[in-house]
């Protein structure tokens, strides 16, 4: 009986080591940004749980050559072109179990800013014992303002 505790054990701890080589696959979900003249537009979100990055982080993304080097501190060549959009990332830092992550909610455009908030998503319940590095990165459509992510409490 203790042997096989033992060896499911090792196959979870396994299986929560690995890594995924690819990129996860975008979710178009439709977005109402403020100020938008045609209202609501497609965006797109990835989220993972190893992207090598050990400290708390968040940035935007305006241009090509930002959206290059963020993915490349993910690890991972860009999905996509940014176009006419901006991103906002968010790194959680070292975590010591799965199940962390961040949801994005929609952008306000107050003091001059356009404030992004998030929320940080703790694990509820049996999560993967693994040490993790979350990550989430969301497609807004573009702004002239200074873009501000801003961590919001968790309802």
């Amino acid at each position: 009986m203790a042997s096989k505790l033992v060896l499911l054990g090792l196959l979870a701890f396994v299986n929560g080591c690995r890594e995924t080589t690819t990129v996860p696959e975008a979710q178009d979900r439709p977005l109402q940004a403020g100020g938008a003249a045609s209202g609501r537009e497609g965006i797109m979100e990835w989220k993972g749980q190893h992207c090598g990055v050990t400290q708390p982080a968040s940035r935007a993304a305006k241009t090509p050559a930002e959206w290059t080097a963020l993915w490349a501190q993910i690890g991972q060549p860009a999905p996509t072109e940014l176009g006419e959009r901006f991103a906002a990332a968010v790194f959680l830092g070292s975590r010591p179990t799965g199940g962390f992550g961040v949801r994005f909610r929609e952008p306000s455009a107050e003091g001059g800013a356009l404030k992004v908030r998030y929320e940080v998503l703790v694990p509820t319940g049996f999560v993967t014992q693994a040490f993790t590095e979350p990550y989430a990165v969301r497609l807004f459509p573009k702004t002239d303002l200074p873009v501000e992510l801003v961590e919001a409490a968790s309802p």
